[in-house]
């Protein structure tokens, strides 16, 4: 098994975390470590009440005598995560394996960063209070675009250049704040308690206002200095027709995101029907249901082009494994995305494994749980380093 980091006593606590409760043994085995690193990697963990050992249960072969686990209690640590987008905030109140323990969403009513930060501060009160058996370690936030040293270097969908929202923020609230970018941190989400606990390698791809794409690799999530740039949504799709905002003919970013797929149905139902929509993925969905050719037709395109994408992409990361996720991927499950699958092998070599396609459900809320996942990030390296 892959580790999540090279330092020993890193890897331990982080396996700990996303492993336990595990024994002693099995750890050990997982990490490459001898016995005698372990333990001595463990005692001060548990000596500082991070790692609790008083449970009693099997090694995960199912052989042997019952034995001690070591855990870090998931209730005893909450964390605060908060998605901001172009129209609305999403938060969340998480344990530290980034389980939503309580949720809260409202429209975003200004722009203006320090209006942002008060309503922000206003949300984490809210779920704070939501936490009344254990304090909040830390908190992330996340948002579309280029971050980078807590601040928010540029984000087209909040207007924004140079803003160190993160500086505005922490002057109203006392837990350390995170910013991040949140491609990032659905990826970390998903490389610490999702399918990073059973894959080592593979790739997630979000598809709404925008579209754009992490990779995992031996566990370890791929830093790109185009973070938050969408290196991938201007590729060239086969086939393709769209025309994105640079006047590209054919991109992902042109043929994918739900304003592209949204326009195409409605340019082709404005010759009989003007000005009728649709104006939501949900309406589109809607009239597809009611026998609209155009509808149908626009979701039938987006399956096919995605599924070129994700041929794509996959190929180009090395991975068989590939996560969906975005509010565009419910698209998938309506009856005229069959041109998906249909398409997903069109380019597929015979000497290559299929890809393997996790679907998640595209909710906000996951976003914000990945921002409280580059919080508990952040809280567990502090508390190894202080140990």
């Amino acid at each position: 098994m892959f580790r999540l980091y090279e330092d020993s006593a890193l890897a331990t606590a982080a396996h700990i975390l996303t492993a336990g409760p595990i024994s002693r043994a099995d750890a050990a085995r997982d990490l490459l470590l001898s016995g005698a690193t372990l333990t001595r990697l463990v005692r001060p963990l548990v000596d500082s009440g991070l790692v609790n050992d008083s449970q009693i249960g099997t090694p995960q072969s199912g052989i042997g005598r019952p034995t001690q686990l070591l855990e870090i209690p998931e209730d005893a640590h909450h964390f605060i995560g908060i998605n901001l987008t172009s129209s609305a905030v999403y938060g969340v109140l998480t344990d530290a394996r980034a389980n939503p323990l309580s949720t809260l969403s409202e429209p975003l009513t200004a722009r203006e960063p320090e209006a942002v930060a008060g309503q922000l501060q206003q949300l984490i009160t809210h779920l704070s209070t939501r936490s009344p058996s254990a304090r909040v370690e830390r908190i992330g936030v996340s948002a579309g675009g280029h971050i980078a040293d807590n601040r928010v270097v540029e984000s087209r969908f909040l207007g924004w250049h140079d803003v160190d929202i993160a500086g505005i923020l922490q002057s109203q609230v006392d837990a350390p704040i995170h910013v991040l970018n949140d491609l990032v941190a659905l990826t970390t989400l998903e490389q610490w308690f999702g399918l990073g606990r059973t894959e080592s390698n593979f790739l997630i791809t979000t598809v709404g206002a925008g579209i754009g794409h992490g990779i995992v690799h031996n566990r370890r999530a791929v830093a790109s200095v185009f973070e938050g740039y969408s290196s991938t949504s201007h590729l060239p799709l086969f086939d393709a027709k769209g025309i994105c905002q640079y006047g590209h003919v054919g991109c992902a970013n042109g043929v994918l995101t739900s304003p592209a797929v949204l326009a195409r149905a409605a340019g082709a139902r404005s010759i009989s029907h003007p000005d009728s929509g649709p104006d939501s993925l949900e309406e589109l969905i809607e009239l597809a249901d009611g026998g609209d050719p155009s509808c149908q037709f626009a979701i039938e395109e987006f399956g096919a082009n995605l599924a070129t994408y994700v041929q794509t992409v996959c190929g180009a990361a090395m991975v068989i494994d590939v996560i969906l996720d975005g509010e565009a991927i419910g698209l998938l499950e309506t009856p005229w995305a069959h041109s998906f699958n249909d398409t997903l092998t069109r380019f597929k070599s015979p000497n290559l494994p299929y890809l393997t396609v996790h679907k998640r459900d595209g909710s906000f809320e996951r976003w914000a749980c990945g921002a409280a996942t580059g919080a508990i990030v952040a809280w567990l390296e502090q508390q190894v380093a202080d140990k």
